[in-house]
């Protein structure tokens, strides 16, 4: 069971790849993500904003928010649940530091609050 486990986690970045308040593009098994530093915890989300489909990439992280460039949106860093707007949510995935390795959760992700 744990060797099974251990393969949905797949190594994305570094440790220092992304900044603080930064995010990054980043891909899974052909799944477009972002990857974030919000405060001294890293998130992973989808890549596209639901409201109008703003890349993510280009968006930064404020006061636990990862926010769309294209319109303001404000995304929860810790559930994926839109800030203004009830009901519109991004996939988020889990996300692990192993030594100097950043790893996203292939298996437990693409969940919605």
């Amino acid at each position: 069971m744990l060797g099974a486990m251990s393969e949905s986690w797949r190594a994305v970045a570094r440790v220092g790849d992304v900044r603080r308040g930064d995010v990054i593009a980043v891909e899974v098994d052909g799944v477009q993500l972002v990857l974030g530093l919000d405060g001294e915890r890293y998130f992973a989300t989808q890549r596209r904003c639901v409201h109008q489909g703003g890349d993510l990439a280009e968006g930064i992280v404020s006061r636990g928010h990862v926010v769309c460039p294209q319109h303001g949106w404000r995304f929860s860093t810790e559930s994926g649940e839109a800030a203004d707007a009830a009901g519109f949510c991004l996939a988020t995935y889990a996300v692990r530091v192993v030594g100097e390795q950043i790893e996203i959760d292939i298996a437990r992700g693409g969940k919605q609050a």
